[in-house]
């Protein structure tokens, strides 16, 4: 969904005259906006009937990647939105995007702008050269809301006047930045900057504009649409194949001789005998065993066998082993498929595991959703768990608050003063099934 109040008009003087642009605004400082339309002078952004000063503080320079960040003056209550990646290896069409803008054709009014992103397409501006980077950053949004027809006086006047710099949203998530109006692909063909093609800046460049969106990587970032080709959302191998072992079948209660191959497994692991243990543990997860599946799965983890691995943890996973929905989704955010990892760490919490809520507010955590995942450390640590009322206590600090910080910081057993150099603490090790 898409907030209307994060669209805002945007008025800047440039050349002796007064121009419009369209904007979005990313969190309560920051406005989001095409580059082209960082070239002015007194910046005044439309917000709650309010002309608010803004200055421009990010542009790219480049026209082949059309985006720049305004920073407003006076901060808003408003939260960062969040981005996702276009997935362009397939021909496909990504539905259900909107665009809210204000052309001059709405009389500075708000436009909503349903449309849809041929994934397969890259518009090129006039001007820019077909074999260069505009067509590698610039994509097409198709819009289906029918607009104005264009002038036909000199060819040059676009209907889209002041659309330039609004944000295309899909699915609740940023995607790109509208750029211009493609006059030679008709009246409904606008092209736009992806989010992602920030990564195709210099280093300190993409920094700045990571840093606003709130991201590390944008391979870490939700992507649209999903692969045709992938086996399950699960899969941690982009599914270019099929399960790499056979699926057991399951039982709601292990047998004495399969509880006996598990327990021997157990046996043989304490003692260090590993591929004894993996042995049982095979035979036992073959039966049906959960449990086996999970340390099966730990060891072949251990072995650098991620596909295994991930294929014996997702079965006893999907067959209610909390032991295995943990790691399954440190696994899956491992490998950046930080979505499905959520939705493990979530399936896992719901079954009260205070591991899986401490495991979700670290990904919370490097993933810079800093206030989501303090209400999570803060779950976790009310449940007892010694590492999330470490870093509730260390996130705290961060946050002015020494007060309530040190007695998290004494809960977590701590018996000297915390420290401002005090580091969160990471991922928990791979947990084993008894």
């Amino acid at each position: 969904m898409l907030a209307v109040e994060r669209a805002v008009p945007i008025y800047y003087a440039r050349e002796g005259g007064w121009h419009s642009a369209s904007g979005f605004l990313i969190d309560g400082e920051h406005i989001l906006t095409a580059d082209h339309c960082a070239e002015g002078t007194d910046y005044r952004v439309l917000i709650d009937d309010r002309n608010v000063s803004a200055r421009v503080y990010l542009r790219t320079h480049r026209t082949d990647i059309d985006l720049a960040v305004l920073r407003l003056e006076e901060k808003q209550d408003i939260e960062r939105v969040r981005c996702a990646r276009i997935r362009t290896s397939y021909a496909e069409r990504l539905d259900n995007c909107c665009v809210l803008a204000f052309p001059v054709w709405k009389r500075n009014g708000r436009a909503q702008l349903d449309g849809y992103v041929p994934t397969g397409e890259v518009s090129v501006l006039a001007g820019l050269s077909d074999g260069g980077p505009a067509r590698a950053s610039l994509l097409a949004f198709k819009c289906v809301t029918p607009p104005p027809a264009s002038s036909t006086g000199d060819g040059h006047w676009s209907q889209w006047k002041g659309a330039s710099g609004a944000a295309i949203v899909h699915d609740g998530h940023v995607i790109g930045v509208l750029s211009n109006h493609v006059l030679s692909e008709g009246d409904s063909s606008l092209a736009f900057t992806p989010i992602t093609a920030i990564d195709r800046l210099d280093p300190d460049e993409r920094a700045g504009f990571a840093s606003v969106f709130g991201i590390t990587n944008t391979d870490t970032l939700p992507t649209f649409p999903k692969d045709p080709v992938e086996r399950s959302a699960n899969r941690v191998d982009g599914g270019q194949g099929s399960r790499t072992t056979p699926v057991a079948e399951p039982v709601s209660h292990p047998d004495s001789d399969t509880e006996t191959l598990f327990a021997g497994g157990q046996l043989f692991a304490d003692q260090g005998e590993c591929a004894q243990a993996e042995s049982l543990w095979r035979r036992a997860a073959s039966q049906g065993h959960t449990g086996a599946m999970n340390n099966l799965a730990n060891a072949l983890y251990g072995q650098r066998k991620v596909l295994e691995a991930h294929e014996w943890y997702l079965q006893a996973a999907e067959r209610g082993n909390l032991d295995a929905m943990v790691n399954l989704a440190a696994l899956l955010f491992e490998a950046r498929k930080v979505r499905d990892a959520d939705r493990w760490w979530r399936q896992a919490a719901e079954a009260g595991d205070t591991d899986a809520i401490y495991g979700r507010a670290v990904m919370l955590d490097k993933t810079r959703r800093f206030e989501e995942a303090l209400a999570w450390y803060r779950q976790a640590a009310e449940a007892g768990h010694s590492d999330a009322m470490h870093n509730l206590a260390v996130r705290l600090r961060y946050r002015g608050e020494p007060v309530e910080a040190a007695v998290w910081w004494q809960g977590a057993g701590h018996d000297r003063a915390q420290r401002s150099s005090e580091k969160p603490r990471g991922p928990l090790p791979r947990r084993q099934s008894r």
